[in-house]
């Protein structure tokens, strides 16, 4: 009686594991088909369900990885899964302490990320494949921790200097263009390259959020994935930068397909995006708008096809609410060069802007004028030092009241292409 008891309890345990792998089969097959086909949010939720029912699968847990780490482009969120994979199989590929490594020194887990690096590099090579070195992502390891250390301490002592220009650091800077930095109900807003998108096969500028908290700002997230800020987004599937917002929070001009398009809140909601007329956006040819604290002027970009150059100009509400034909600065303010990336002081009396003109220690310098009781522009005049450097410094935005700015910039010793910097008065 026990050995047919033993028996059925055998033929039963076979038969719901033997279905539990049917159905493992089925959801891998479904996982493996929607990523083939680029569908790698449902392939993500595929491999969850997988993971769910076998947890210490390797398989399962270095795919998922792979897939955040590359197509998901999100190599903070692939860490778990490589650590699992580790742990199941200590014969593991050596990629995936390659790729464990670059995950840790996203989320700046530094030692780790070495410590993963030197376990790559100790695995012998199989014969006929091709070690790739990661000596250069241990030395930036060092690097960026020390750059980690070294922002710390400007933080401290911000207090006791003059000027003092700090990086934003990693978490709000990436590896690629990060720009456009604005305070918006409390957040830093910025454009970010950040993440690659399969479908038009390019690095797509989105714009993000971030608060600073106890020392170091949060992880940034995308605004098209905010349930409060999304309204703020004229395309989640496309470039956009937002170039400015007004005094009260409430209208904030966006950089979208090269043309300038306003966004205004009806209540506590973001309305419908507005994109304005043509005697503005004049062929796709704006590269960036400064709204006035009232929101009743801009001053905005043009390209001039014919000199090749940007210049500036304004436009101004009429009593009607609708904007006027624009209007050249003067050439106290617009050169034979580029002018480009303005932004109004919450007074509207100061213009804050970038030019490639002569006589500044970069390519594009920092500049600001003063508007005068004539109503024309002063002569701009250069950004002190440690603000401007060698390479191109855009997109400066000065709060009066907390007296701080913020700025993009390629200068070395940065973290990516361009990066957020904070400028303490």
């Amino acid at each position: 009686m026990r050995e047919l008891a033993l028996t059925f309890c055998f033929l039963f345990t076979f038969q719901i594991l033997n279905a539990q792998e049917k159905d493992l089969d089925k959801i891998y097959n479904k996982a493996r088909n929607k990523y083939a086909t680029g569908h790698f949010e449902e392939a993500r939720d595929n491999y969850l369900k997988l993971i769910k029912l076998k947890p210490s699968d390797f398989v399962f847990n270095y795919e998922l990885g792979m897939l955040y780490f590359y197509e998901l482009n999100d190599k903070i969120e692939s860490i778990p899964y490589f650590e699992k994979a580790v742990q199941v199989n200590k014969d593991t590929v050596a990629d995936v302490y390659n790729y464990l490594g670059q995950a840790y020194q996203s989320n700046l887990q530094y030692d780790k990320a070495i410590e993963a690096y030197n376990k790559y590099t100790a695995i012998p090579p199989k014969e006929g494949v091709i070690r790739v070195s990661v000596k250069r992502y241990i030395d930036q390891c060092i690097q960026e921790k020390q750059k980690l250390e070294q922002i710390k301490a400007a933080r401290e002592n911000a207090k006791k200097e003059g000027i003092l220009v700090v990086n934003s650091g990693p978490i709000v800077n990436s590896e690629n263009d990060d720009v456009s930095p604005l305070l918006y109900d409390g957040k830093l807003i910025y454009s970010s390259a950040r993440k690659f998108d399969y479908v038009f096969n390019e690095y797509m500028k989105h714009s993000y959020a971030t608060v600073f908290v106890d020392g170091q700002y949060i992880k940034p997230e995308p605004l098209s994935e905010s349930p409060y800020d999304k309204g703020m987004v004229v395309d989640p599937n496309w470039h956009q930068e937002i170039s400015s917002v007004t005094t009260d929070n409430s209208t904030i001009a966006v950089i979208y397909e090269e043309d300038i398009w306003l966004i205004s809140k009806k209540g506590k909601n973001w309305g419908e995006p507005e994109q304005l007329n043509r005697k503005i956006n004049r062929s796709r040819s704006n590269a960036y708008a400064a709204l006035s604290g009232k929101g009743d002027r801009i001053i905005f970009v043009l390209f001039d096809r014919k000199t090749k150059q940007y210049d500036l100009f304004q436009t101004v509400k009429n009593a009607e609410g609708e904007w006027r034909d624009p209007v050249k600065l003067n050439n106290q303010v617009n050169t034979s060069k580029n002018e480009n990336y303005p932004f109004l002081s919450e007074d509207g009396y100061t213009l804050y802007f970038s030019s490639d003109r002569d006589g500044g220690p970069g390519k594009y310098d920092i500049y600001k004028c003063t508007l005068m009781e004539n109503n024309e522009w002063s002569t701009p005049k250069i950004l002190e030092s440690p603000i401007n450097s060698a390479g191109n410094d855009i997109t400066y935005k000065y709060y009066k009241s907390i007296n701080k700015a913020y700025f993009s910039s390629d200068r070395k010793g940065g973290f990516g292409k361009y990066d957020i910097y904070e400028v303490n008065y």
